[in-house]
């Protein structure tokens, strides 16, 4: 599936050439697709690393280790994510990137990446557009992790991915349950919780008949108590966006 369809926020103007910057990197990425099992490295962290990758199938994390052994889960990709993109840019990778998953990927040589994003106006315009949205959602992350109680950082991620996976129709257009390919320990790594509190949180959550997460699958059992809860930690203009809203619970539900 093209990213066509999933440009968050973007000006209408620019979708043509998106859709044409997508085009041209499909055509020049890997005609066969690299495959890594779940737990591997795609790339490691504070090492140089030659390839830009579009996940195909399966989830992987951007993360950051401390010395000390404390994990920090920067962004989660999913299916026609462009990952890697700084690969191109910088000689060697602050983060490291790891498959949630089984996962297979089309990927592109540094080298031939920034030669198309020089010389090819809707390629610059697509790798562009990703680094400006990859640091939104990082701005909403910081402002969740800052500032947000440990209820708000719960929803809000449940609720980013789910209008993440309706915009890539990986969720049914009438469903409310997704399959969620991480434990309680990854969670904690990306809202910034430990163990016990995820646990806690996850436990008043089925309490309140919001939303159940077990054996893997995210089951929402009130869409608009979820989303009101997230609110605060999305930005002014994805509140307006049909995937998220807490009194616009209907346009959630109706997004396609």
């Amino acid at each position: 599936m093209s990213t066509s369809a999933v440009y968050p926020l973007l000006r209408p103007e620019l979708r043509p050439l998106l859709e044409q910057g997508d085009q041209v990197l499909a055509e020049a990425m890997s005609e066969n697709p690299c495959l890594f099992e779940q737990a591997a490295e795609i790339m490691s962290e504070g090492e140089p690393h030659p390839f830009v990758y579009r996940l195909r199938t399966g989830w992987a994390a951007r993360s950051r280790r401390l010395d000390d052994g404390r994990r920090q889960i920067i962004a989660i990709f999913l299916p026609n994510d462009l990952m890697g993109v700084k690969a191109a840019f910088l000689q060697r990778q602050p983060d490291a990137i790891t498959c949630l998953t089984p996962v297979t990927a089309d990927r592109i040589d540094h080298e031939a990446a920034f030669k198309l994003l020089t010389g090819n106006g809707p390629v610059a315009a697509r790798l562009a557009f990703q680094l400006a949205e990859d640091e939104r959602r990082l701005h909403n992350w910081t402002i969740g992790l800052g500032r947000a109680d440990a209820m708000e950082r719960i929803a809000f991620f449940i609720v980013e991915l789910y209008g993440r996976l309706r915009r890539i129709r990986l969720v049914g257009e009438q469903a409310t349950s997704f399959r969620l390919p991480m434990i309680q320990q990854q969670i904690g790594d990306h809202t910034g919780l430990t163990v016990v509190h995820v646990n806690r949180i996850l436990r008043r959550l089925r309490e309140q008949k919001l939303v159940t997460i077990e054996a893997g699958k995210v089951m929402i059992h009130d869409l608009r108590g979820l989303a009101r809860l997230a609110e605060p930690l999305f930005d002014t203009f994805e509140r307006e966006a049909p995937e998220y809203g807490s009194d616009r619970a209907d346009r959630i539900s109706n997004v396609s």
